[in-house]
């Protein structure tokens, strides 16, 4: 039986398998103007300037080629010939980026082609210093050459930045069709440059976001894509120049045309482990005028039919899935800003869920196994309905409602009426534990399978169990939970769902929702047997990815972060919580130990002579990750994200009151930003309204200069501090000293606390205001001291402190 409800007012859906391609995909005949567009009429040109913001293309001899327009509206052109691009930053630290990218802090290529899309005024500026000519015959296999360099963003497997272009590459001609359906919107300009040096580069000015891919608004972009990987990246990535110069960039600029209010999904999971679902998605229009709406949807699911609430069919795009396959619904009429749409989507195929053996299966599309819009940024609730073969679990996000049987098929619902950021599911022959937190109020369960996936089947005199671990898991996520309610505030949950997952080393967190490695889900005997050498460096790991993982409840889904440059507000902050859990149940050696790992990561240089560190500052995010800084993006939104909280930390620490004003601190920001997404300078204005005089380091009562250090800047110091103690009268003692800061630069600013041991433990006597090189200490103790220390709580990232007795 068919089974239906009515959600929020939003209409009952129901299961329909995919079927064959529906007549209305990419059948809009102004997407087929754009998409088969031929070349049309050709320009001879000499030494035009075409300036884009920051970037200036030169076209200094041969020839331009236009296509046939859509709309009325040419926005697309060819160019045979010399030319020239060149791009000077906007601002120094994208400067100094793009030069330890490539050497030079601007970027100068000669180019001898170009594919030019444009809704701007390209076609006039070019038109009015240009004459015409024969149509050249060069341009329809340039043209060919470019289209097929973007629509197979898979032919450049090695380049790091080919994530951008790969799984959800932006159809170039919808991004078009959606400018030119909303005339209101600002023109855009993007340039695929073949250039003497770089084959592959682009430069794009899009007012909607360069890099739709990326949660990022910056709407300036130069992007190099070299398969040999050596000058890969993403060179120059900002808001406009002139939003730079007039203190008006920001990370919390919304571009998205539309935000989700409700899902209804209804999915069936096929004995061969496809899936064919039906969803109906409710949405709010942000704009007035827009027609094309983006949807993020692995390019194996196949949609076959979009309607709309009265079943009207609508046109969509989805162009095959090995090619520039981005989901797109167009609209029959243009958004009113303010008004709820709803639309239904049929779609199904193959490669979402893998099947590992034994009952074990890796869902791979966490993300994009439905029709997502926005996912982390705006939240929504959640109405989902799954079938599956009934000797099969499936769990997933919000509460469970309810469970019956079809057939061979085991339903449930799953109904979230606390908005979510993004939804998902695990699937496998779970066993369950579960337990009732008395503390909390929390539900807790855990799911793993009985044996392990087929890769770690068959190993001599191995019999490898998971069930091993699963009460430990669950222990340390309850565990988990009160800590982390007493340092950061209740969730609103009520729920969570411990899963076990077939990869080794590799863990993962939704709401409600945790996907945990294997490996957590085998003792340490086990493991040992397994990695042998490797097990005490990854048994670090497993101590530290449960509460990781569950910390994720609050950094990511209760508070969400805005792009790019702020995704260490999930990632740091989640370390930092690992950090806090090892604290409060481990001995302190080994919390020391934690940090100490950290800071080995951030600091420590890999066989190109780089630290992760020497990538640039931790805000630049994913981007850090090159060539010859592999595995930098972690080593700092992680961990330095982390350090750098743990620093705030002993800044606001106090001797009487412990860390009560940090945990005020971190409560506020969690009830402020509760289903949002913050961006750094929204949690650097939330420490200003917390922050004690004695942080006041500048004395505008800001904090500038700790973000701008550890955040915005990329330098770590180092500490030498030397002292005398003379006695004095009464038995006490002065203690005078000179604070040695190297490695640095001379703005470079820090609070450093100094500790004494009088009786067997630490106490901080003070801080220490040091800029640039050193600072003088000088104070009267009430007797000389067993010990002095700095650094004694991992009060500050430094490469090396070193206390010394003169």
């Amino acid at each position: 039986m068919l089974h239906t409800r009515t959600i929020s007012g939003l209409a009952a859906v129901p299961l329909i398998c995919a079927r064959l391609a529906s007549a209305q995909a990419n059948a809009d005949p102004n997407y087929r103007a754009l998409r088969d567009a031929a070349p049309q009429e050709t320009y001879r040109v000499q030494n035009i300037e075409l300036k884009r913001d920051v970037g200036t293309l030169t076209l200094r001899s041969g020839q331009i080629t236009f296509l046939a327009p859509a709309l009325n509206r040419v926005s697309m052109a060819v160019f045979n010939g010399e030319g020239r691009f060149q791009l000077k930053p906007a601002f120094s630290l994208e400067e100094r980026y793009l030069n330890k990218l490539t050497g030079k802090s601007e970027a100068d290529e000669p180019i001898d082609s170009a594919l030019l899309a444009f809704t701007d005024n390209t076609f006039e500026e070019i038109g009015g210093q240009a004459r015409t000519m024969p149509l050249d015959a060069r341009a329809a296999d340039i043209l060919r050459d470019f289209r097929r360099l973007l629509r197979h963003p898979s032919e450049t497997p090695h380049a790091q930045t080919e994530a951008l272009f790969s799984e959800w590459a932006p159809n170039l001609e919808a991004e078009l069709l959606a400018e030119l359906y909303n005339p209101a919107q600002r023109g855009s300009f993007r340039a695929f440059l073949h250039g003497k040096q770089d084959a592959n580069l682009r430069f794009l000015v899009v007012p909607g976001g360069a890099l739709p891919r990326m949660p990022s608004p910056e709407e300036v972009a130069l992007v190099n894509i070299d398969p040999s990987g050596e000058r890969d990246g993403i060179w120059h990535l900002t808001h406009r120049e002139s939003e730079w110069k007039g203190g008006t960039a920001s990370s919390v600029e919304d571009h998205n045309l539309v935000a989700p209010e409700h899902y209804r999904i209804e999915a069936k999971i096929e004995s061969s482990a496809s899936l064919a679902a039906s969803a109906a998605i409710r949405f709010k229009a942000k704009i007035d005028g827009a027609r094309v709406i983006p949807f993020d949807l692995v390019s194996a699911l196949r949609v076959s039919r979009v309607t709309d609430e009265g079943g009207r069919a609508l046109p969509f795009i989805q162009e095959p899935w090995k090619e520039d396959a981005a989901f797109y619904v167009i609209l029959p009429e243009p958004t009113v800003r303010g008004r709820s749409y709803e639309i239904h989507v049929d779609y199904g195929g193959a490669k979402v869920i893998h099947q590992e053996g034994q009952g074990n299966f890796s869902v791979e599309a966490r993300e994009s196994w439905y029709p997502s819009m926005n996912s982390f940024a705006d939240q929504a609730t959640y109405d989902l309905t799954f079938k599956v073969p009934k000797q099969y679990t499936l769990v997933s996000v919000g509460k469970l409602m309810k469970e019956w049987t079809e057939e061979n098929l085991a339903c449930t619902e799953w109904i979230s009426e606390v908005p979510l950021a993004v939804a998902g599911f695990n699937y496998g022959a779970f066993r369950k534990k579960q337990v009732t937190d008395a503390a909390t109020k929390y539900n807790l369960e855990a799911y793993y399978t009985a044996d392990v996936p087929d890769y770690l089947r068959g190993l001599p005199d191995m019999n490898l169990t998971p069930s091993s671990m699963a009460e430990r898991v669950l222990q340390d996520a309850q565990n988990s939970i009160r800590l982390y309610q007493h340092w950061f505030g209740d969730a609103p949950y009520g729920r969570i769902a411990i899963t076990q997952q077939p990869e080794f080393d590799f863990g993962q967190s939704w709401p409600t929702l945790v996907y945990l490695p294997i490996s957590a889900f085998l003792d340490s005997t086990q493991r040992w047997r397994l990695l042998e050498d490797q097990a005490f460096r990854f048994g670090d790991f497993i101590q530290e990815v449960t509460p990781h993982e569950v910390s994720h409840q609050w950094w990511g889904h209760m508070v969400g972060w805005a792009t790019y440059h702020d995704q260490w507000l999930s990632e740091g902050f989640a370390d930092f919580s690992a950090g806090l859990f090892l604290e409060a149940t481990e001995k302190p050696a080994e919390s020391a130990k934690f940090w100490d790992r950290l800071r080995d990561a951030i600091v420590q240089k890999n066989s190109f002579g780089n630290s992760a560190n020497d990538a640039g500052p931790l805000w630049l995010g994913f981007r850090l990750n090159s060539q010859k800084t592999a595995g930098a993006y972690n080593r700092l939104v992680y961990s330095k994200g982390a350090y750098f909280l743990q620093m705030l930390r002993m800044l606001m620490r106090d001797e009487k009151t412990g860390d009560q004003d940090f945990i005020a601190m971190m409560h506020d920001y969690v009830q402020a930003y509760l289903h949002r997404a913050p961006s750094t300078e929204d949690f650097k204005n939330l420490v200003e309204k917390h922050m004690k005089p004695a942080m006041d380091a500048e004395g505008n009562h800001r904090m500038d200069w700790f973000f701008r250090d550890w955040i915005y800047g990329s330098e770590i110091p180092k500490y030498r501090f030397e002292y005398t103690l003379t006695p004095a009268e009464g038995g006490k003692v002065v203690l005078e000293g000179k604070l040695l800061q190297s490695d640095v630069s001379p703005g470079f600013l820090m609070m450093i606390p100094l500790y004494l041991d009088f009786d067997g433990h630490w106490v901080r006597a003070g801080t220490v205001r040091v800029q640039g090189s050193s600072a003088n200490i000088k104070a009267t103790l009430p007797k000389t001291p067993k010990r002095i220390a700095l650094n004694v709580n991992h009060d500050v990232l430094a490469a090396d402190v070193v206390v010394k007795k003169q």
